[in-house]
């Protein structure tokens, strides 16, 4: 059980790393929205906000799909073969 926690740990921490810098990449995006008044530029620059949304949730959904492999053991079941 304490290496389960030690796994997801690190697969939680791996995925907030990843967040965390897409986030920072999105709130900059944002600000460059805000101070930019050509219409074009604020196309482009939301199509890469909801682009990097996307990032942001196929990270948290492969997150979750971890944390269920992780809790049924497959991947100790896996070091048998």
């Amino acid at each position: 059980m304490q290496g389960n926690s030690k796994k997801k740990i690190g697969a939680a921490a791996a995925a907030a790393v990843v967040v965390a810098f897409v986030a920072i990449i999105i709130v900059a995006f944002i600000f460059i929205i805000k101070g930019e008044e050509d219409a074009g530029a604020d196309g482009v620059l939301i199509a890469y906000v909801g682009l990097l949304s996307a990032i942001i949730i196929g990270v948290l959904v492969a997150l979750w799909q971890r944390f269920k492999e992780i809790s049924r053991g497959e991947e100790e079941e896996s070091k048998k073969y």
